[in-house]
């Protein structure tokens, strides 16, 4: 299909969408809903050696039936929880084992007489949910029918009580986020700017948090499920979500394996298209065994995770997967129909890789025994605008809807504006990447972006959004929302990096009021040795005395400014938060930063800073009884442009002499 084919499929899929996303209305269509619940079958009825059959589509829409044989129900395999496990020796299961995308697929026992034809009759016992990595046969563990049932029962729980403990342990979840990207390679050297951001606004988390120093796992509920051994215990398969180019799949998946998905590449470009010929998006419908899709970017690419329908109640109650998602209880995001393009065989765990088609409605629990769906619209996004500037192409401007879910929404917008970048080609080997952003939250707090970045990669432009997209989405003091992003992206030919080799001052006694020059020697990236004079300005009331004073980049400058006020990373609400992680934002890598440092003098409490306190006065606050109270420090520092990426530092002390 050509792109402007695959551009009017997009507009199509979107305007639906868009509509569905600001329409808080009932849908009526695309569930199939029985009179009466599936017959099932309790658990004290199975028998080791029974048979059965269970469903789910391996290509395609079409719901296929695979046969399946009752090896051991595990009493108590959780506390007050029991596991059925089965054996399938359908041969396409035999091939892949496990697959991850089938989670949810109902199983059904045949009992007693009954004819034994496969995909036909028997009852319910639950959902295809558990497995092991690199076994030799294809068994799975089954989440029994009545646990899913009985997670049904919450699902028009009203609002307030949905909401209650939904943001619990919040901080301690983007903490361990945070230290997932920090561990990214893509985040830069060691003591880089991106870094230095990222440690800080960290550090303002963990005082937030009365000094916690470590997260856990996002899902506590399904981190005793996963399976970190190697394949030596059983584990929630992960639901397979498709992020585009297989460079985003690589940088992006360890951030999202821990949340139960498992980044797969969907295709070279990162761009959605149409479902695959032959499939008509308004005769698929929702029932048990047909695929459960989980939109959760959608416009100019689907990202989309996807597992499998077990059952749908009278009520139109949907319930699917087996294993909880996130496992935080209430959810609100978006479910639809969905296809398989194809099953794809590992030695490790099997996965399908698939697509959405027709948005109906919201998952509005997500708990140990599986997820619920109703068809309701609950879920909101936001729109997501990147304009990508590389050498010798037309700017192109690319549009996406990204749902706002705390845990996730950061992570996505991530991968949309990396696709976004590697839509025509990759970024030169020798560039300069500027990006500049606008990231809008509800309550009218807004975060922006102007970040210089030389000889980096198309990973670059979106490691300094993950850590306020991630902090702001999920943060101690209140529940927010992204509003909207825009983003610019101005990629160009040549790195623009620059390093201070050399410096010398041009005299160290000084008088306040003065200027004294330092002359720069930069060397140029594969260039020539520039230099450079800047004028440093003596404030009239320094007193005498020597004065260390700082020449550098940002990166240098960022950790000093930062280290020597930790005053400042005391937060106590929502918008101390952001006017810090602003601060953070602020620091330009295109400039010089020089910085005098002063002796301590006066107190900061909190974040009020008292200068001109009494010794008396700050003798009683620093006393062992108040942690509050810690040394006032200043800078004295002025910025100057450069045009250039700088790095690197000199260092001189000053010798302040009155005349």
């Amino acid at each position: 299909m050509n792109y402007l084919a695959h551009r009017n499929f997009l507009a199509v899929l979107t305007l639906s969408w868009l509509w569905l996303s600001t329409t808080p209305s009932v849908l009526g269509q695309g569930v199939v809903v029985p009179d009466e619940p599936a017959a099932t079958m309790s658990l004290d009825d199975i028998r080791v050696g029974m048979t059965g059959y269970g469903m789910t589509v391996f290509h395609g829409t079409e719901i296929e039936p695979f046969n399946v044989v009752v090896v051991s129900v595990m009493p108590n395999s959780s506390p007050g929880r029991s596991v059925i496990w089965i054996r399938c020796d359908d041969p396409r299961m035999v091939e892949s084992g496990p697959v991850q995308g089938m989670s949810g697929s109902p199983i059904y026992l045949w009992d007693g007489d009954e004819p034994k034809t496969l995909g036909e009759g028997g009852k319910l016992i639950g959902a295809f949910a558990f497995g092991y990595s690199e076994a030799k046969q294809c068994l799975v563990g089954v989440q029994p029918i009545g646990y899913m049932r009985e997670t049904a029962t919450r699902a028009h729980m009203p609002e307030d009580e949905a909401q209650a403990g939904a943001r619990g342990g919040s901080t301690r979840r983007v903490i361990e986020l945070l230290d997932r990207i920090e561990g990214l390679p893509q985040a830069g050297g060691e003591d880089s700017l991106s870094r230095v951001r990222l440690r800080a606004i960290r550090k303002v988390l963990v005082h937030a948090t009365g000094g916690e120093e470590r997260g856990e796992n996002v899902a506590a509920v399904s981190a005793s499920l996963r399976d970190p051994s190697g394949g030596v215990s059983a584990s929630a398969l992960m639901l397979p979500i498709s992020l585009g180019t297989s460079g985003a799949a690589e940088l992006f998946g360890p951030l999202l394996e821990p949340m139960g998905l498992l980044g797969v590449a969907s295709n070279a470009g990162g761009i959605a298209g149409a479902p695959p010929h032959g499939i008509d998006p308004a005769a698929v419908m929702i029932q048990p065994g047909s695929v459960l899709a989980i939109p959760l970017a959608y416009g100019d690419i689907d990202l989309s995770a996807t597992g499998t329908v077990t059952d749908v109640l009278p009520g139109g109650e949907v319930l699917a997967f087996g294993h909880p998602m996130f496992g935080l209880g209430k959810s609100n995001v978006p479910m639809a129909t969905g296809y398989v393009h194809f099953v794809m065989p590992r030695r490790s765990i099997s996965f399908k890789s698939s697509g959405t088609l027709t948005p109906l409605g919201t998952l509005v629990r997500d708990e140990g025994a599986g997820v619920v769906g109703i068809q309701e619209v609950r879920y909101t996004v936001a729109p997501v605008e990147v304009t990508v500037n590389l050498p010798g192409q037309e700017a192109k401007t690319y549009h996406y809807q990204v749902v706002n879910e705390p845990t996730l929404s950061a992570v996505l917008t991530a991968t949309v504006i990396y696709n976004s970048i590697q839509v025509v080609h990759g970024v030169p080997a020798e560039n300069t990447i500027r990006t500049r952003a606008t990231m809008r939250f509800t309550g009218g707090r807004v975060i922006e972006l102007d970040s210089l970045v030389a000889g980096g990669s198309a990973a670059n432009p979106v490691m300094d959004m993950l850590t306020p997209l991630s902090v702001m989405a999920i943060n101690p003091y209140e529940a927010l929302e992204v509003e909207s992003i825009r983003v610019n992206i101005d990629v160009e030919e040549g790195n623009r990096m620059a390093t201070i080799v050399g410096a010398r001052l041009q005299r160290s006694q000084v008088a306040p009021g003065e200027t004294v020059g330092v002359f720069l020697e930069i060397q140029h990236y594969a260039g020539e040795i520039e230099k450079r004079r800047i004028d440093v300005h003596i404030p009239d009331d320094l007193n005498d005395g020597d004065y260390p004073l700082t020449v550098s980049g940002a990166d240098s400058y960022a950790a000093m400014k930062i280290g020597s006020q930790p005053h400042l990373m005391v937060t106590r609400n929502i918008d101390d938060l952001a006017g810090f992680i602003q601060e953070t934002m602020n620091f330009r890598s295109d400039a010089i930063y020089t910085a005098i440092m002063l002796p301590p003098k006066g107190l900061a409490v909190g974040r009020t800073e008292m200068p001109g306190l009494p010794s008396s006065r700050a003798a009683m606050l620093t006393s062992p009884t108040s942690t509050q109270a810690v040394p006032l420090m200043r800078l004295i520092d002025q910025t100057f442009d450069a045009d250039m990426v700088i790095l690197g530092q000199a260092n001189f002390i000053l010798n302040v002499r009155k005349p």
